[in-house]
């Protein structure tokens, strides 16, 4: 039993990381276009969880 949680904890440890990765690279992509500060926004969009990053960018680029 504890080996199945185990396995479904690092799926779904993967699945975010994967995830996470894929949306830092389209606001990579996207600041690098409108000229702003690409590490930092990577960076933050990378490290805080759960879409907020990504949130929080979208409301400062306009």
């Amino acid at each position: 039993m504890i080996e199945f949680i185990i396995l479904i904890l690092i799926i779904f440890l993967s699945i975010n990381f994967i995830v996470s990765t894929i949306i830092s690279i389209w606001v990579y992509r996207d600041a690098k276009k409108k000229e702003l500060n690409v590490f930092l926004w990577f960076l933050i969009v990378w490290l805080i969880p759960f879409l907020f990053g990504v949130l929080i960018y979208l409301k400062q680029r306009d």
